[in-house]
């Protein structure tokens, strides 16, 4: 094979992205079973990160060109409401924050402020999924306070 030939990549299947979820609960030392999310068809996960909640989503993702679906791993964290006055320099600030972060994005959904980490399975290793979690924990864990201190904002607590 040439320098740009094409290498086969590993298809994971929902149960193996499942599988790789619950060997991360285990190196953590928790029993995966016990923060099954009770609506997600056994797919979907919870942990505690300090003061942030970190959800894992095994889901069907977007048809590809021949009408495949694909399975992506989605991991997300809820930091804060939105503020209800200085949103423009809040989100510039979401923005700001944005650029420094690596496998990983902060978004929002109706009001609240999300950390989000999302790919396709396919080509997925149990240490890029370690990696991904790690990521969302970390940066939830580490922006909750400190924008709820920042701007006055409620943190969110489910």
């Amino acid at each position: 094979m040439g320098i740009f030939g094409a290498q086969k990549v590993n298809a994971v299947s929902a149960q193996e992205a499942k599988d790789m979820v619950e060997e991360y609960f285990a190196k953590r030392g928790l029993v995966a079973a016990d923060h099954v999310l009770a609506d997600a068809g056994g797919l979907g996960w919870w942990l505690m990160e300090g003061s942030a909640r970190v959800y894992i989503l095994v889901q069907e993702g977007p048809k590809d060109t021949r009408g495949k679906a694909n399975t992506l791993v989605r991991i997300t964290a809820p930091l804060v409401y939105l503020p209800e006055t200085g949103r423009e320099l809040f989100y510039r600030r979401l923005l700001d924050l944005n650029g420094n972060l690596s496998l990983c994005a902060l978004s929002t959904h109706d009001d609240v402020v999300l950390v989000v980490a999302q790919r396709p399975t396919t080509g997925l290793d149990q240490e890029e999924l370690d990696d991904m979690v790690w990521h969302v924990a970390y940066v939830a864990d580490l922006l909750d306070n400190k924008l709820a201190e920042e701007y006055g904002c409620k943190m969110y607590r489910n």
